[in-house]
């Protein structure tokens, strides 16, 4: 059909892919003049939307004949294949895209831009929820009328969620009030990170966005091996030492193979509403840098403005005005570019492609390059990199090859986030996390002292 070979020209701009192979096109017919078909987009608000639709009926219009064409607009957003996994938390099954809002350091306004972006995304008509486990200073209650809500739940342990202005919101602040602040060790909120991903009933979400405590701690890395991510959006400020901190943020991200959607700068400069001079006085060029520096995008740059901290203080998000226009615009970009990670998804290359337990306990692995392994339970579990069985400061074997049981076996395994895998043990040993890499070469050094011993 010619018709369709046209529409294979147009690129979607960010996966680079012509919009038939990606599922763009729906309803294709061709009667005489006239061409019509749906263009369904991967996410609502899409900044590409009324592009594609332009280069799509230029395309048709070139072809002999055809002088009519109609284009009907829709959007449907696409499941991010890796929460597909066994592993992922049975309360997660109806949610379609993950995204963390993270910043290097407090006080970027990390949590308004969270709270805003999800409200513009919800706008848009996105089904949104928000999950705050912001251990340190759960904000989001305040900023949505939500600051005398309390935890609720049912006999069989569910929690619900409570909807306010269009999101379904769940926060560490429901359990605590202005008289019983949080004081938590990490392990306690790690706990508590994996409660609310497998207890909380979401039920449909195309987005839910999980503002996480400033920094690179315990819960961060929680919730980057609990379930897979579409992405992160770190926040930062223009001056030098934020977005310097919010560099081993990114890094951070980078090494657990969560994708960077972008950057945000907020608080870029004072916009006077009187002359309409912009002033940064937190000097300027942070976030381009690290986007530049990173090659990463710089999504939006907020400016600072009473209204956004009135609105915040009268649990109200922003919906109208210049500061409910860039929200918007920034919702329109993290959606594409979350909705763009699913379709495009391109599983970490060192990840293996088929991982199994073989005949007698052992792992067989087959890796994306065509190699294969068959790695002995006592080998994996001699090479556990956990803190019980290696030294974290020296390095130096803790475990002993006589500690292991001649006849231990694996008896599952679990998907670590994107990065890693981990084995259960016939012994009861659990807690090592190994990172395909590592993995990898484990599996590399038994095949050669296989073949050393033959």
């Amino acid at each position: 059909m010619e018709a369709e070979e046209a529409l294979r020209t147009i690129k979607d701009p960010l996966l680079r892919r012509d919009i038939i192979s990606l599922g763009y096109v729906h309803g294709l017919t061709s009667s005489g003049n006239r061409v019509r078909f749906t263009l369904r987009l991967p996410s609502p608000a899409s900044p590409h939307g009324e592009e594609l639709a332009g280069k799509c009926r230029e395309a048709l219009l070139t072809l002999d004949g055809i002088d009519t064409v109609e284009i009907e607009t829709a959007w449907e957003v696409p499941r991010l294949p890796a929460l597909e996994a066994p592993t992922t938390p049975a309360a997660l099954a109806q949610v379609k895209q993950i995204i963390a809002v993270a910043s290097g350091k407090g006080g970027v306004g990390k949590s308004t831009i969270a709270v805003n972006l999800a409200f513009a995304c919800a706008q848009a008509g996105a089904r949104v929820g928000v999950l705050d486990i912001d251990v340190y200073g759960p904000s989001v209650p305040t900023m949505l009328g939500l600051r005398d809500h309390s935890l609720a739940g049912s006999q069989q342990g569910v929690l619900e969620p409570v909807t306010a202005h269009g999101l379904k919101v769940m926060s560490m602040g429901f359990l605590t009030t202005k008289e019983t602040p949080l004081v938590w060790r990490g392990p306690i909120a790690s706990q508590l990170v994996q409660q609310f991903l497998g207890s909380v009933a979401w039920g449909e979400l195309d987005f839910l966005f999980v503002d996480l405590p400033p920094g690179t701690g315990d819960i961060q890395l929680t919730l980057t091996q609990a379930v897979p991510l579409s992405g992160a959006i770190i926040v930062t400020t223009p001056q030098e030492v934020a977005h310097t901190i919010a560099e081993k943020g990114l890094r951070m991200f980078q090494q657990v193979k969560v994708p960077i959607l972008g950057i945000v700068e907020n608080m870029a400069y004072y916009h006077c509403p009187e002359c309409g001079h912009n002033d940064p006085i937190f000097r300027e060029g942070g976030g381009v840098a690290a986007a530049q520096k990173l090659d990463i995008p710089l999504l939006a740059r907020i400016p600072l403005n009473s209204s956004i901290a009135a609105a915040m203080d009268a649990g109200e998000p922003i919906a109208e005005g210049g500061i409910g226009d860039a929200f918007k615009a920034l919702a329109g970009e993290a959606m594409a570019r979350a909705s763009a990670t699913a379709l495009g998804e391109a599983l970490n290359p060192a990840a293996p492609q088929e991982l199994a337990i073989a005949a007698g306990g052992a792992v067989q692995v087959k890796w994306r390059d065509g190699a294969e392994q068959v790695i002995p339970a006592h080998t994996l579990r001699s090479e556990c990199p956990c803190a019980g069985c290696v030294d974290e400061f020296s390095g130096e074997k803790l475990l002993q090859p006589e500690q292991i049981p001649t006849d231990i076996v694996v008896a599952s395994t679990a998907s670590i986030g994107r990065y890693a895998v981990r084995f259960d043990f016939s012994d009861g040993h659990n807690s090592g996390i190994y990172e395909f890499a590592r993995l990898r070469a484990i599996g590399d050094n038994a095949s050669d002292a296989a073949a050393f011993e033959v």
